[in-house]
């Protein structure tokens, strides 16, 4: 940290002499001057704070956690939202509610994307759709709900089942039914997960077979906007896979990401999909987080002891969304949770945390004084909101 202030104070020392060499300056070269050092300035407060190691945080606000333990937490806009099977509210600066709905659900699962929250019971058949403004949306499914999933602008996709076949169904954000479409689970197999795209128009599905005894992936991609309304069920395309991939997301609109327990896809899907990437680790992934340019992996480090070394217990790896290993590095941190934004990959467990930057630079490392039980980064740089077993906290690192 004294470094970065010594370096910090010597390139202010020189900015300083060069305004004072810009009054010396004709009229012209002093306007594209000016336009140098700013832009040199604001480079290297970029690089400064890159290279900052933060040692505290300052609390900005700060109330008593009143919530039941079943209560979870999600950042939503510059709110907070809590929800549970009986109810979701949303908050701004942690004690003004704006809103607060109550319902009951045996096994409520919430989806957010953009500005748009939706809350389903599944195995039941209740979908409840929220912005910042409130409840703007209901749903009542036909069939039994086994996922769900939201868009920006609060397309709601769901897949349900019922006497072996599968439903796939599209929703808007007042609950009218868009789409629909019948599979077979023995054609199609069994779905382990779906994902919808940003804009609400395309699905990726990834179904689970079983042949001979032996487990297989079968992802299929769906358009139901205009590119996909001349094709038999709105299949733009499927791969097959020995294996299992028991999870897929979106990267944005186009790019499709899928997991497997050793390894990792990524298609592009424009209008067909195409197999972009595939990286096969030859170890099972403990973990994955995912921001907007990045995919990480953590995996348990099994390298051979040395008399000399005791090797990490955790090596993490960071792609980019094109499939280039981006960053890699180990670590001894005993995390429980692990979750990032587009700046930091931030773990931690009920009493540390660590966050690294995407250089793999430790930028903050901290033991709390009682139990954590979220962690939650905020929009604005720097700022989170730190729920404990006492109180819900806003704060800053310094």
């Amino acid at each position: 940290m004294k470094v970065a202030k010594e370096k910090y104070s010597k390139l202010k020392d020189k900015l300083k002499e060069r305004r004072q060499d810009i009054k010396k300056m004709s009229a012209l070269n002093k306007i594209f001057y000016i336009g140098i050092v700013a832009v040199a300035a604001v480079l290297i407060g970029g690089l400064i704070h890159q290279s900052l190691a933060y040692q505290n945080f300052e609390i900005i606000t700060s109330i008593e956690k009143t919530d039941n333990v079943t209560v979870n937490y999600q950042v939503m806009g510059n709110g907070l939202l809590r929800y549970s099977k009986d109810g979701v509210s949303y908050s701004e600066n942690l004690e003004e509610t704006v809103w607060n709905q109550s319902f009951e659900m045996a096994s409520a699962r919430t989806v957010t994307c953009g500005n748009y929250l939706a809350i389903g019971d599944i195995g039941s058949n209740q979908i409840r759709i929220f912005n910042q403004n409130g409840q703007v949306g209901s749903i009542v499914t036909s069939y039994p709900i086994l996922d769900l999933d939201v868009a920006s602008q609060g397309v709601v996709s769901v897949i349900m089942a019922e006497n072996g076949a599968n439903y796939i169904s599209l929703y808007s954000s007042n609950g009218e039914e868009l789409v629909a479409i019948r599979t077979s689970i023995n054609e199609m197999g069994y779905p382990l997960d779906f994902a919808l795209s940003e804009d609400g128009e395309k699905l990726a599905v990834s179904y689970l077979s079983v042949e001979e005894a032996a487990a297989a992936t079968h992802i299929v991609f769906y358009n139901f906007g205009a590119a996909g309304n001349n094709e038999i069920d709105h299949i733009m395309g499927s791969f097959d896979y020995d294996g299992i991939f028991p999870k897929i997301e979106f990267l944005g609109n186009s790019t499709i990401a899928a997991y497997g327990e050793e390894s990792f896809l990524l298609y592009s899907m424009h209008y067909y999909p195409e197999l972009v990437s595939e990286v096969n680790f030859g170890r099972e992934i403990k973990s994955l987080f995912v921001s907007d340019n990045y995919i990480g992996f953590v995996f348990r480090n099994n390298a051979e002891t040395t008399e000399e070394e005791e090797p990490a217990k955790y090596h993490m790896e960071v792609y980019t969304t094109a499939g280039r290993l981006y960053m890699e590095r180990d670590f001894d941190f005993e995390y429980e949770t692990i979750t990032s934004t587009n700046q930091e990959i931030i773990l931690y467990n009920d009493s540390e945390c660590v966050i690294y930057t995407y250089s793999g630079k430790e930028k903050f490392s901290y033991t709390f004084n009682e139990p954590v039980i979220n962690l939650l980064p905020k929009n604005t740089a720097d700022e989170y909101i730190l729920i404990t077993s006492s109180a819900i906290q806003e704060i800053r690192l310094r």
